[in-house]
């Protein structure tokens, strides 16, 4: 009886890797300059300097607007070894894991000046330039060799401005601040009572 579950339970997990492993869609992680620009404080400029900027592309699950932020996973990251002028573009094919060729994604595109990991690691830092854009949705290609042309991730309207951070983020980051401090003070005065 035991060796009939393992069997079974072998074949479960054996579908369910061909089944995921069909359900991937890919796109094309880029921008031009006659798509979007990389830009300082406006959308006129000034571009953000060659090498100085990273742009991460987010996709969230169920290829709707609306999505709440949480849902978005940095799936692709275009950092400052480039060498284009106010503008990226990342040869790399991405697989978005969950999508169906030709299935419709909602993505976002982040950006901060800096080699941060994240965009909230950016913010963290007090970097003064990030930015992002409104999301958006885009189709995905097909995996499969011969592959049919992945699918460019422009979708999105308008340049990726990077601007100094509202005065609402940065009061959350003083106030995240503040209730480290408070919390370490309360500890130590509690250990020196003690």
């Amino acid at each position: 009886m035991k060796s009939g579950c393992g069997k079974v339970v072998i074949s479960m997990l054996t579908c369910g890797a061909a089944a995921s492993a069909l359900a991937q869609g890919t796109v094309v992680f880029e921008n031009s300059s006659s798509v979007g620009n990389i830009t300082l404080n406006s959308p006129s400029g000034p571009y953000a300097a060659a090498g100085t900027y990273t742009v991460a592309l987010l996709w969230a699950p169920g290829g709707h607007l609306g999505t709440a932020q949480s849902q978005f996973i940095q799936v692709a990251t275009y950092g400052p070894a480039g060498t284009s002028t106010g503008f990226f573009t990342d040869p790399n094919v991405v697989t978005i894991a969950g999508q169906t060729p030709g299935a419709v994604g909602v993505f976002e595109v982040q950006g901060w000046l800096g080699n941060y990991s994240n965009y909230a690691q950016a913010i963290a830092a007090g970097q003064s330039h990030i930015g992002q854009t409104a999301e958006f949705l885009n189709l995905t290609g097909n995996p499969n060799p011969p592959a049919t042309p992945p699918v460019n991730t422009t979708g999105w309207d308008g340049n990726l401005v990077l601007g100094d951070p509202e005065p609402s983020t940065i009061a959350i980051a003083g106030l995240g601040a503040g209730l480290v401090w408070y919390t370490r003070r309360r500890k130590s005065n509690a250990r020196n009572q003690a």
